[in-house]
């Protein structure tokens, strides 16, 4: 949890005007709170104004591509945004629906969303989001895969001796290898505690941002597999049921999907360098995974 928006948020946005009425929950980015009117806000956590304004309009541009798509989910639309005590504050609609998470309702719904975003009409602003932070823009006129592979070789050395040079090699040449497709919008992240359900239907999706970009919807797939369920002695098996599911379901390539794990592994795994755990040890099994196949 970041440091900057610990307990006494709510205080401060009331102090600030914000008539908050309860705390929604909370993550590495902030505080979100309910307001009136089916509203929230957020009180970010360091987050600079200049890149939750690039955040906004990526969300207009996939708000606007979700609806004219025919989705029937939403996304926290940001409109408006403010400051309290230095932080910047934004206010979004408060989406319907409880987290796949906290319902149990398997992977069909995610499928379900994977589906929606692999319609949803590619719009520049949808690829104005760095890759992760820190890093550039993805160009959707560059194949997906060569700027994956280009980004893995960027983060490589913060691993360090983790991951050896010659594997870092074969997997930055197999994602310059794959079939160039027409980019698509990719959430990147896409857990289960970001489908929110109403009567085992997708009524909202979260936490854009992470690897969010116009790219391979398999990578998208790939992701959702391995996040289903990280730690528990059922994971290898809900990814194997995930991936079953969406090969059937979306078309890909069993191959492509363990490709695309392994750089997400490793991308995120640079991200954990610095914070040794679990969490960077199942980033790394994942391109041992793809290794071993």
């Amino acid at each position: 949890m970041s440091e900057g928006v610990q307990p006494g948020a709510l205080d401060r946005l009331r102090a600030a005007g914000w008539p908050v009425t309860h705390e929604v929950g909370r993550g590495m980015e902030g505080v979100v709170a309910a307001l009136e009117g089916d509203r929230v806000v957020k009180l970010w956590d360091r987050r600079p104004r200049a890149e939750v304004d690039r955040l906004r309009a990526f969300y207009d541009a996939v708000a606007t591509g979700l609806r004219e798509a025919g989705a029937p989910f939403g996304v926290p639309r940001i409109s408006e945004v403010g400051e309290v005590d230095g932080l910047v504050v934004t206010v979004h609609p408060r989406l319907r629906g409880r987290a796949l998470a906290l319902d149990g309702a398997g992977p069909e719904p995610v499928v379900e969303v994977l589906e929606w975003l692999a319609r949803v009409e590619p719009h520049p602003d949808m690829a104005a989001l760095p890759v992760p932070d820190g890093e550039a823009a993805f160009d959707p006129a560059v194949p997906f895969g060569w700027s994956m592979a280009d980004l893995v070789e960027r983060r490589a050395p913060l691993l360090a001796d983790a991951l050896p040079a010659a594997v870092v090699e074969r997997l930055a040449v197999a994602l310059r290898a794959l079939e160039p497709v027409p980019p698509r919008l990719v959430h990147g992240d896409l857990g289960p505690v970001h489908v929110l359900l109403e009567d085992g239907r997708p009524t909202g999706l979260l936490d854009f941002g992470y690897v969010s970009t116009l790219g391979d919807p398999a990578f998208d797939a790939a992701v959702a597999a391995c996040l289903q369920d990280m730690f528990s002695p059922g994971a290898a098996a809900a990814t194997a049921a995930f991936d079953e599911l969406s090969v059937r379901r979306l078309g890909h390539d069993p191959a492509h999907l363990v490709l695309h794990r392994a750089a997400y592994g490793l991308v995120t795994a640079s991200c954990l360098a610095g914070h040794p755990g679990r969490h960077l040890t199942w980033c790394l099994d994942l391109v041992a995974g793809w290794e071993r196949r």
